[in-house]
């Protein structure tokens, strides 16, 4: 989109209301974003857009920096590998407490003072997906992780409610409780229910290439950008994700900064969105094809 004009809302939502009405998003927010009360207020404010719009959203979340800030009040020692949580008893005791507890309810406000209406899960339905138990270390013991997901009731929730968010806890068939990896839950519902985006809001601005954030990746890319240490730690686990996700049917990916204002909004409405987006290398033609339509209403405004 030009930077020196704004489209009315009536061309944009025209051209992208046709393309994505009954279409169902899958969002992944990080602590960042649902732990900061402007950008969460952004956040549903620019999803109750979505949603009148014809578009269902489904938001999975964290929130790690405010565990960790729970972990270091109470003495509870937070390890990390390869970008990924070790889940302990006590790592448990402090996820039901904030992501279960606190962030959940701070959504349930979000949605409240923004007029978003939908449903607020604190944990992942047992019906929604198979979930085990899957330690990386032998001190891991409460990393979860999904088998299989089940599409159907997903979809019946979705026939009463266009929004439903939902915490990154599992609980296992034996009624364990854990802690799964948003982005992993976030990867494989969006295959599962076969959504036509998968959205990760996080601090920052998409993928950094040569310490600039990268407009477009293709599928072909990504492990690449993977074996040459361009993305590590979490990105690299994010980055991992968005390749099986790609792999397995979803055609775009958009890595967005959450705390900018309207990022959601910019990235869903613009032609040029202000994060990175990853898709099949067969999609890049028909997005090339979409900048050049919208080229064309911005002419005749």
């Amino acid at each position: 989109m030009s930077k020196n004009k704004q489209l009315p809302d009536f061309f944009i939502n025209a051209f992208y209301e046709s393309k994505f009405r009954d279409n169902l998003f899958v969002l992944k927010a990080s602590g960042d974003v649902v732990e900061n009360e402007a950008a969460l207020n952004t956040l549903t404010s620019d999803i109750r857009d979505l949603t009148l719009q014809g578009i269902k959203v489904l938001l999975i979340y964290g929130g790690g920096k405010a565990m960790d800030t729970e972990s270091q009040n109470r003495g509870i020692d937070v390890e990390k590998v390869g970008g990924r949580r070790i889940n302990k008893a006590e790592n448990i005791d402090v996820l039901k407490h904030v992501v279960g507890g606190d962030l959940s309810l701070s959504i349930s406000a979000a949605m409240t003072r923004n007029n978003l209406d939908g449903i607020s899960l604190n944990a992942l339905p047992a019906n929604w997906a198979d979930i085990n138990l899957a330690p990386k270390t032998p001190k891991d013991e409460f990393t979860g992780g999904i088998k299989r997901v089940h599409a159907r009731p997903i979809n019946r929730l979705f026939k009463s409610a266009n929004f439903i968010a939902c915490a990154c806890i599992g609980i296992t068939q034996d009624g364990d409780i854990c802690n799964i990896n948003a982005d992993t839950i976030a990867t494989q519902l969006s295959i599962g229910v076969k959504a036509s985006k998968l959205i990760y809001l996080s601090n920052v601005d998409g993928v950094q290439v040569n310490d600039e954030t990268a407009f477009m990746i293709t599928a072909s890319e990504i492990q690449g950008l993977i074996d040459d240490g361009t993305v590590s730690g979490g990105m690299k686990v994010k980055m991992e994700n968005c390749l099986h996700a790609l792999e397995s049917g979803v055609n775009r990916i958009h890595l967005i900064n959450g705390l900018r204002e309207h990022a959601l909004r910019k990235e869903i409405y613009e032609s040029f969105g202000p994060g990175t987006m990853l898709l099949q290398d067969e999609e890049q033609q028909n997005y090339v094809n979409e900048m050049e339509i919208q080229k064309l209403i911005e002419a005749q405004s």
